[in-house]
C-alpha cells in the first residue's frame, strides 16, 4: 500500500523505538485505546478486528474522520484510507525489526481535497506536527512497558 502521490500534501516520518516489534506493533493497532496514549487523539473506535475493510471513526485534533483499513500485515504495516471534513487521507505505518531488538517505524501520509488546497501551508505544519506527536507517544509508550 503507497500513498497517493498526486496529492497535495505527502510526508514521511521514522523513528526507532527501543521495544521489540511485538509491543510496537500491538500497541498501534489496538486503535480503541489510542486516545490512552496518543494526546491528539481523544476517541476512537474500531468496528470489528484488525484486517483489511474493517472501518473505524476516530477523533484526531477535534476533528471527527471515517476510516477503513485496507493492509494489514502483522509487524509489517498497517494502512488505511479516511476523510473527513472535506479531507480525504491515505496513512501507511510500516514497521521494521532491527538487529539490535529494536524496531523502526515508518509512517507516510497523503491529504488531498478542497480544504487542504485552500490551507496548504498551515495544513502541512499540522500533518506535520501531529506525525510527530504520534510518533513520540508511541514511542513512549511502547518504550515504557
Amino acid at each position: 500500500m503507497k500513498i497517493d502521490d498526486n496529492a497535495v500534501l505527502k510526508t514521511n516520518k521514522e523513528i526507532e523505538i527501543h521495544a521489540p516489534i511485538d509491543i510496537v506493533w500491538n500497541i498501534q493497532t489496538n486503535i480503541n485505546s489510542w486516545a490512552n496514549w496518543q494526546p491528539d487523539i481523544t476517541d476512537a473506535i474500531l468496528d470489528g478486528s484488525i484486517e483489511p475493510g474493517t472501518k473505524f471513526e476516530w477523533k484526531s485534533g477535534g476533528f471527527k474522520l471515517h476510516s477503513t483499513l485496507e493492509k494489514v500485515t502483522k509487524n509489517q504495516i498497517i494502512g488505511w484510507r479516511g476523510t473527513g471534513f472535506g479531507v480525504s487521507a491515505i496513512h501507511v505505518w510500516e514497521f521494521n525489526s532491527l538487529e539490535n531488538g529494536n524496531t523502526m517505524i515508518r509512517t507516510s501520509e497523503s491529504m488531498d481535497g478542497l480544504l487542504v488546497k485552500l490551507l496548504k501551508g498551515m495544513m502541512r505544519k499540522k500533518l506535520n506536527e501531529s506525525l510527530d506527536t504520534w510518533l513520540s507517544a508511541l514511542k513512549n509508550s511502547a518504550e515504557s512497558q
